[in-house]
C-alpha cells in the first residue's frame, strides 16, 4: 500500500477501538456500579492525567521519535483495558482513568505530527487541509463500523454478575491494540530521523520553546481557545449522553446504544468533507471557519439539552457530531502551518493540554451542578459558555485586525 491507504488503515483501526469502547463508555460505568457523581470524577482524572503529562510526551516525541512514543502509548492503552475488565471498585477504575489520561498524552501529536512531515516531504502542504480530512474521516468511518459491532457485542456474547456485557467489548479492543502494535513497522515504513544531542535542549527546553512559541503567536491563541472551548463541550457530551437519553426513554438496548454512536461517527465521515466542500467552493479561509463553526456548536449544544423525546435527541446530537468534526481539518491546517517541524509534535500536545484543561474543568467543575440540578441544565450552561467564548474570539481577532 502507498503512504495514504497505511494511513487511512492506521486510522480505521484506531477509530475501531474507539468506537467499540465508545458505544458502551456510559453503560460500563453504570455496570460497575459508579454513581453519577462518580463517573464525572472518573472522567475528570482522565482529563487532569492527560493535562499533567501532554506537554512532556510531546517534547518527548519531537526528540526520541513520534513513532516510538506512539507504539508506547498503545501498550499503556492496553494494560489501561485490561484492568478495566477486572476492576470492581471505584479506585480501581480511577487507576484506569490515569492509563487513559497517559494514554491520550503519548499519543496526541505523535503520528498526526509524523504524517504532517511526511505530507510536506511530498510537496503537497497546499493540500494539507483536504488530506487531514480524509483521515479524520477515515477514523470515523472506523469509529461508526466499531460503535454498531460494539453494540451488538454486549448483547449476544455470554455475562455473568462478576463479568459485565460491556466487559466483552473492552476485551475485544485490547485484542485489536496488539494487532495494531504489531503491523505498525509496516504502517510507519517510512521511519522518521530524530534530532541529535545537540540540536534540542532536552525535554525541559523542548516545551518552553513550545510555550514561547505559542504565547507569541496570534494564530496559535486563538487555537488555544478554540481547544479549551471543545473540550469544555465535549466531556459532558460524551460522558452523559447515554444516561441523558436513558432518562428520557428508559432502557434503550446495547443495540441502539451502538447504532445511534455509529450514526454519531457517521457525522463525522462527513463533517470533513462537507467543510472542504463548502470552503473550496466558497472560498472561505479556515480562519472563518474556526471562527464561525464554534458558535454553532453552542447553539446546538443548547437545543440538545432542551430535547425531551428520543427522535429529536437523537436528531441534534448527530447534527453536533456533524459541527464538532467539520471544525477539525480547519484547526489543525492552521496549526500545521504555523508551527515548524521541530515543535510540531509539542505544539500538537499543548494543543490538546489545552483542550483537556477544558474537559477537565467541564466534568470537576459541573460534576456538583449535574448532581444537584441534572445533565440537561448543566449542558445549558455550559453552551451558554461556549457562545460566549466563541463571540470573543470574534472581538478578538477584529482588534487584532485593526491594530495590524
Amino acid at each position: 500500500m502507498n503512504f495514504k491507504a497505511r494511513m487511512i488503515t492506521h486510522e480505521v483501526i484506531s477509530g475501531l477501538g474507539y468506537g467499540l469502547f465508545l458505544a458502551v463508555q456510559g453503560i460500563f460505568f453504570l455496570e460497575k456500579g459508579m454513581d453519577l457523581w462518580m463517573i464525572g470524577i472518573i472522567s475528570g482524572t482522565i482529563g487532569v492525567a492527560a493535562f499533567m503529562f501532554e506537554l512532556p510526551f510531546g517534547a518527548a516525541a519531537d526528540i526520541h521519535g513520534r513513532i516510538k512514543i506512539f507504539r508506547i502509548s498503545v501498550v499503556v492503552h492496553i494494560a489501561a483495558f485490561l484492568i478495566a475488565v477486572f476492576s470492581t471498585e471505584f479506585w480501581h477504575l480511577l487507576v484506569v482513568a490515569a492509563l487513559m489520561g497517559l494514554t491520550i498524552a503519548l499519543r496526541s501529536g505523535s503520528v498526526d505530527a509524523w504524517v504532517v512531515e511526511r505530507i510536506n516531504e511530498q510537496g503537497q502542504g497546499d493540500k494539507l487541509q483536504s488530506h487531514l480530512g480524509t483521515f479524520q474521516a477515515s477514523m470515523a468511518a472506523g469509529m461508526a463500523v466499531g460503535a454498531i459491532g460494539g453494540g451488538y457485542i454486549p448483547a449476544y456474547m455470554p455475562h455473568t454478575d462478576l463479568f459485565t456485557p460491556s466487559n466483552w467489548n473492552l476485551l475485544l479492543v485490547v485484542a485489536l491494540s496488539v494487532f495494531h502494535l504489531l503491523i505498525s513497522p509496516y504502517l510507519f515504513s517510512e521511519g522518521e530521523r530524530t534530532p541529535l544531542p545537540e540540536e534540542h535542549d532536552g525535554i525541559k527546553g523542548q516545551m518552553k520553546e513550545a510555550l514561547k512559541f505559542a504565547a507569541s503567536s496570534p494564530v496559535i491563541r486563538d487555537l488555544m481557545i478554540l481547544g479549551a472551548t471543545i473540550g469544555l463541550t465535549m466531556a459532558t457530551l460524551e460522558t452523559y449522553w447515554q444516561i441523558q437519553l436513558t432518562d428520557i426513554t428508559g432502557e434503550p438496548s446495547y443495540v441502539a446504544f451502538g447504532w445511534i454512536t455509529a450514526g454519531y461517527f457517521a457525522m463525522a465521515i462527513m463533517g470533513p468533507m462537507l467543510i472542504n466542500m463548502i470552503s473550496e467552493s466558497l472560498n472561505i479561509s479556515a480562519n472563518v471557519q474556526v471562527k464561525v463553526l464554534p458558535i454553532l456548536l453552542g447553539v446546538v449544544l443548547y437545543v440538545l439539552a432542551t430535547r425531551a423525546n428520543f427522535g429529536p435527541f437523537i436528531a441534534v446530537y448527530l447534527t453536533f457530531m456533524l459541527v464538532m468534526s467539520m471544525i477539525g481539518p480547519p484547526s489543525e491546517a492552521l496549526l500545521n502551518n504555523a508551527t515548524t517541524d521541530n515543535i510540531r509534535s509539542t505544539m500538537q500536545s499543548v494543543s490538546s493540554f489545552v483542550m483537556q484543561v477544558g474537559g477537565v474543568i467541564s466534568t470537576f467543575g459541573f460534576a456538583y451542578v449535574i448532581k444537584i440540578f441534572g445533565v440537561g441544565t448543566t449542558w445549558t450552561i455550559i453552551a451558554s459558555v461556549a457562545v460566549a467564548l466563541g463571540v470573543l474570539r470574534i472581538a478578538m481577532g477584529l482588534a487584532s485586525s485593526k491594530r495590524g
